[in-house]
């Protein structure tokens, strides 16, 4: 029997595979409610020059059950009709005393004419003459980390603790969507 590197326990074929398309529905419902609690993120472009599609701080302003999401950002007007309109980019979202960060990448597309985007996007949200442009962004490999408070422990559990993470370290969470 060949058993996939990547899965831990007992093997069941293609059963294993069922319940990890399970898991890829729960993981986005969970990566959708952190991105509605943080709403705010920083998106970098992966673009030859950022003189066209700067690094910026944008808001989020709706996710979807495919694993978009659709923001708001700005752009240099005189490079708006030469910026590639495919294009990889990351979005790290993290606030100030949540004690949790989000990292995504994935592959971002300039929405031009969707009729999709005109359902929540009107011409006051997007003037035609503004350095605005609207993005949708396709999550392909998400990072979630969480710190959680130090609480008061003994040498004893230090020590504990130490040994335990020498020998087996805990990973970050991570979810692939390719």
């Amino acid at each position: 029997m060949i058993r996939p590197n990547n899965y831990y326990g007992i093997y069941f074929g293609y059963l294993l595979q069922i319940v990890s398309m399970f898991t890829k529905d729960d993981n986005l419902l969970f990566l959708e409610n952190k991105i509605r609690e943080i709403k705010t993120a920083i998106f970098k472009p992966e673009i030859n020059t950022e003189l066209k599609l700067p690094n910026s701080v944008i808001s989020t302003i709706k996710t979807d059950g495919d694993g978009n999401i659709w923001f708001l950002t700005s752009c240099n007007g005189a490079y708006k009709k030469s910026i590639d309109k495919h294009f990889f980019a990351y979005l790290e979202y993290h606030q100030k005393g949540q004690g949790c960060r989000l990292r995504l990448s994935g592959k971002a597309v300039i929405v031009e004419e969707d009729s999709e985007a005109d359902s929540f996007i009107t011409d006051a949200d997007l003037p035609a003459d503004a350095n605005i442009v609207l993005i949708k962004f396709k999550i392909l490999y998400a990072e979630y980390t969480e710190n959680k408070p130090a609480a008061p422990i003994t040498m004893k559990d230090k020590v504990r603790s130490f040994l335990t993470n020498i020998f087996m370290p805990v990973p970050a969470s991570k979810y692939d969507f390719s």
